[in-house]
């Protein structure tokens, strides 16, 4: 049997977790979010990686210094929709699976968040806080 020891700050660094597991719309890849707590910063950083459903190496969609969460499959398969703080605040964003430049689509004063998709792709709704007194031209379109 291993010896006991005590747990130290050093080995919370080394924990891995991954979280929020995604199904694509055709069954065949899984998006999902791997966090670690960064050891300079002391935050917590995630990005979102992609696997086959049948195995094999799990692919890193998003990187940065930043936190990227929620990862939401396009109906067709082709994008993701995710949240992250790579901008100013918690944003939602959409990148190709085919990767590039990940294209920030909301702009709300005290960030987005739980992106969902319309049916057939085009929009994408989203959770919110607001002021009461502010009207939809209030805020920006990114």
């Amino acid at each position: 049997m291993a010896e006991k020891r005590r747990l130290t700050s050093e080995d919370l660094y080394k924990l891995v977790f991954i979280s929020d597991p995604q199904i694509s719309p055709d069954g065949k890849q899984i998006a999902f979010v791997r966090s670690h707590i960064d050891e300079k910063s002391k935050e917590y950083r995630s990005n979102i990686y992609v696997v086959p459903t049948g195995g094999g190496e799990p692919r890193q969609f998003t990187s940065g210094p930043k936190s990227d969460n929620a990862p939401r499959w396009s109906p067709d398969g082709t994008k993701l929709a995710f949240v992250s703080d790579r901008g100013n605040g918690r944003q939602i964003y959409v990148m190709p699976l085919s990767g590039g430049e990940a294209m920030q689509v909301t702009k709300m004063r005290y960030g987005a968040g739980n992106p969902v998709w319309s049916p057939d792709g085009t929009k994408i709704a989203f959770s919110a806080s607001i002021d009461l007194d502010d009207k939809p031209e209030d805020y920006e379109k990114p």
